[in-house]
């Protein structure tokens, strides 16, 4: 397995994963826009995606982490907003090794927590992340508010 830090000539490949993801996640299917989206995300430098290549040289699994700091702290973090492996590659480890990856990565760069989150309903994800040290937060809670239709969004 090699993992790939993207540029934009690996954006083909890691677009269908994100499109299958976003579909996984019941958006609609929408290869081109998912290839703009991350397309902008590498340029402007908004976010790291990483490629998941298995020993046959196919796309299985890809990540994208986004750059943060902790106030408290006072060190950078990073927040995996997405992770995915496809449904072919499943229960084979490439979602454990991926994160491995990701973890001794940022841990190298210095940063305070990767920090994550996952659908409730996603028991497959909730177990790997648990299997690897991450833990519930029991402290903080997260709140969202959806911005569309507010002036100046």
């Amino acid at each position: 397995m090699q993992v790939i830090h993207c540029t934009e000539e690996h954006l083909d490949g890691v677009a269908e994963l994100f499109n299958d993801y976003r579909v996984f996640y019941e958006q609609p299917s929408d290869l081109a826009a998912c290839r703009d989206f991350l397309r902008g995300n590498l340029v402007s430098k908004r976010s790291r995606i990483l490629l998941l290549r298995d020993d046959a040289d196919r796309a299985v699994a890809f990540a994208q982490l986004y750059p943060a700091t902790c106030s408290v702290a006072m060190r950078p973090y990073y927040h995996l907003s997405d992770l995915y492996v496809s449904t072919a590659a499943r229960g084979r480890g490439h979602g454990r090794h991926l994160m491995a990856y990701i973890t001794r990565h940022v841990a190298s760069e210095g940063a305070h927590r990767l920090t994550l989150e996952t659908a409730g309903t996603n028991r497959i994800a909730q177990r790997l992340y648990e299997s690897l040290g991450y833990e519930r937060d029991a402290v903080f809670l997260t709140y969202h508010r959806l911005l569309d239709g507010v002036a100046g969004a």
